[in-house]
């Protein structure tokens, strides 16, 4: 596959939306060179009619970061996606922070773990619990939520409680087995910089120690068998990075 059809695959497997900086190269040495092809290939599929640009809702100060792309019905056509369902034009995102977090979670799930037994929902809901994302692999489903907190605080009083009712809810009726699900969280504070690509991470060591120490503390509250992750190792889901409520760290899959 060409790396002109590889790169529209990706879109289209984390849902059609991505920046530039989303679609960076982890294999390149410097964070110029890591968007460098992205930026290339961008332009040529805007020039195309195969993407095009959603006008940000605030003047964005780094475009590469910041403006989205979707993927057009052309655009589709263009890989022979007959599978993917084009939805039409999608709202901008007020929330850049976010999305781009969650675009980036997508992606690198896609490239770890492959996209043949993935599916990647972000509207799904479960009773009244909507996670920020649902990927089903492989038969069970992992629900992600994308936490970008001053505090631990409101993850804990918030997000912990309602999880629980879910999973009572679940035995309590017998609809489904909590034992097919896997919560994940993904915690950062809003001082991390969450446009860093790992290339720039020298920059932000205290930063993300930081986070490590939150992340950890965040799992030491939970009394439940979820899982937990500071977003700065976003790129390497497939490594020991994930949390536990007894600090340990273990392998997703």
């Amino acid at each position: 596959m060409t790396n002109r059809k590889l790169l529209l695959n990706y879109l289209i497997d984390i849902g059609g939306v991505a920046t530039i900086n989303n679609m960076y190269s982890l294999e390149a040495k410097s964070y110029k060179g890591g968007i460098l092809q992205a930026r290339k290939l961008f332009k040529f599929y805007v020039a195309n009619g195969l993407i095009k640009h959603l006008d940000p809702i605030i003047n964005p100060r780094n475009p590469s970061q910041e403006i989205f792309y979707f993927i057009t019905k052309q655009g589709a056509d263009f890989v022979g996606r007959e599978d993917y369902k084009w939805k039409g034009v999608p709202k901008s995102p007020f929330n850049t922070f976010h999305e781009s977090m969650k675009f980036d979670f997508a992606l690198s799930w896609i490239k770890h773990f492959g996209s043949r037994e993935t599916k990647i929902e972000y509207q799904r809901s479960f009773s009244k619990v909507r996670p920020d994302i649902t990927i089903t692999y492989k038969g069970r489903k992992y629900l992600v939520e994308l936490e970008r907190k001053k505090t631990i605080d409101r993850t804990v009083r918030e997000k912990f409680i309602h999880y629980e009712k879910m999973f009572m809810e679940m035995k309590e009726k017998k609809y489904d087995n909590p034992k097919n699900y896997t919560v994940l969280f993904v915690f950062t504070n809003t001082w991390y910089n969450v446009f860093a690509r790992p290339q720039q991470y020298e920059y932000y060591l205290g930063e993300i120690k930081v986070l490590h120490e939150m992340t950890k503390e965040l799992a030491k509250k939970c009394r439940s068998d979820f899982l937990f992750m500071p977003f700065s190792d976003f790129y390497k889901l497939n490594d020991v990075v994930w949390y536990k409520s007894d600090g340990n760290r273990i392998k997703l899959i």
